[in-house]
């Protein structure tokens, strides 16, 4: 296994395994669930003993009040808070389908996180696995809807960073219309059949016009496309990056 803690001194900054979000846990745990794991990771990433964690843990504002019973004066309105208290509620009905208490306080959490192999428990100091990591599908009874909805996060983390190299590549080229074949792009990407169809799925609403049949032609054989390079700046670079990038 390998954990945070084997490789924080060879990372900038703080390691948080991409796992995390990979295995869907970021669609299953809370808002203060999810802050609180990042939290663990900033701890155990910068501190030794579980003494010098906890009191860190207890330092993050993010934290402060989290996992007690929410009053309506700690709201902006009543609107507010009947829509916290409603989004929570939903949390606490999700994990008593599978037979967990919803966490009362930070330690009840971490006990949890520990439980479900989020963090290891060394005795003198936490730590957090890096590979292998949990999956979230196998330790949630979940509906159908929600088995494919973490199926499709799943696909979307291996998938997107691929996706991300291509449209740099494309980028760097300064065109907006492309001829390559399926094995340019595997060889361009380093990647195989199943994942480069996956790739060129997501692709699809940035082109002009779609490329009839896709999946049937064959790899050889040369894929006119054209890039409508607004759309990846809106949906894919952001708002942001538009004026900066061409």
């Amino acid at each position: 296994m390998q954990t945070v803690r084997d490789i924080r001194h060879n990372q900038d900054g703080v390691v948080i395994p991409s796992s995390f979000k990979a295995n869907g846990w970021t669609s299953v745990l809370s808002h203060e669930m999810n802050v609180l794991f990042q939290a663990m990771c900033f701890v155990v990433t910068k501190h030794e003993t579980k003494e010098e964690m906890r009191k860190a843990l207890d330092e993050f504002d993010a934290l402060k009040g989290t996992f007690t019973e929410p009053v309506q004066e700690g709201f902006k309105s009543e609107e507010d808070f009947k829509g916290y208290v409603n989004l929570l509620n939903r949390f606490k009905a999700f994990m008593s389908r599978s037979d967990y208490a919803y966490p009362t306080s930070l330690d009840d959490t971490i006990e949890l996180f520990v439980k479900w192999g989020l963090v290891i428990d060394n005795g003198d100091a936490w730590d957090v696995p890096v590979y292998p990591f949990p999956d979230a599908s196998e330790l949630f009874k979940l509906s159908e809807a929600e088995s494919l909805a973490l199926a499709h996060v799943k696909l979307e983390a291996l998938v997107h960073p691929i996706f991300s190299r291509l449209v740099m590549k494309l980028h760097e080229q300064e065109e907006n219309t492309f001829s390559m074949s399926k094995a340019e792009m595997k060889q361009l990407l380093n990647t195989n059949d199943q994942m480069l169809a996956e790739v060129l799925i997501k692709l699809t609403p940035y082109m002009e016009e779609a490329i009839e049949n896709m999946l049937e032609i064959p790899e050889d054989e040369k894929m006119n496309f054209t890039i409508v390079w607004e759309r990846i700046y809106e949906d894919f670079l952001g708002q942001q990056f538009s004026n900066n990038v061409q």
